[in-house]
């Protein structure tokens, strides 16, 4: 072996060693590394994604912060607010009105702070629906920010579902 050859294959095996003991990262864009702490939401993400598509309400429950506040689209009205009574019974009418879910998130970004996380994923979903006893395919596509907080060691969704 040529004597130039050893180092550059030392060092090749290093950096490749160090690059696979790295955090990685989350998304595709390598905008989100996959710290201890973004997995532990991204989990969060993860569980709400399978609970959605299997249309399983209890699964998500206790996804959902008893804080869980949402201001129905608008700023300027507090009559379309709702808190977690009512993002129960908005899924609860999903799951019943609605016969399959095929839905795809992507992470676009994350930032946690302390006790708190921000999250921002892109959503495209399909949904079979019953509307006046017709089946009908939905599709859509929507960037949405959902907002998280620890609470009693685990992170819930506190708005954006």
């Amino acid at each position: 072996m040529s004597p130039r050859i050893l180092p550059n294959l030392l060092g090749l095996c290093l950096s490749t060693a160090i690059a696979a003991c790295g955090p990685g990262y989350l998304d595709q864009a390598q905008k989100v590394p996959a710290t201890e702490i973004n997995r532990e939401v991204f989990q969060v993400l993860k569980d709400y994604h399978h609970a959605i598509e299997t249309k399983d309400v209890d699964a998500l429950k206790p996804l959902i912060s008893p804080r869980y506040h949402e201001n129905g689209g608008t700023t300027d009205k507090e009559g379309d607010d709702y808190g977690y009574d009512g993002a129960l019974k908005r899924l609860v009418m999903v799951r019943d009105n609605i016969k399959k879910v095929q839905l795809r998130l992507k992470l676009l970004e994350m930032q946690v702070t302390g006790n708190e996380a921000s999250v921002e994923v892109e959503f495209v979903g399909r949904v079979l629906m019953t509307e006046g006893g017709i089946d009908t395919y939905k599709t859509w596509d929507d960037v949405n920010r959902m907002t998280l907080a620890k609470e009693g060691g685990h992170w819930l969704f506190t708005s954006g579902l």
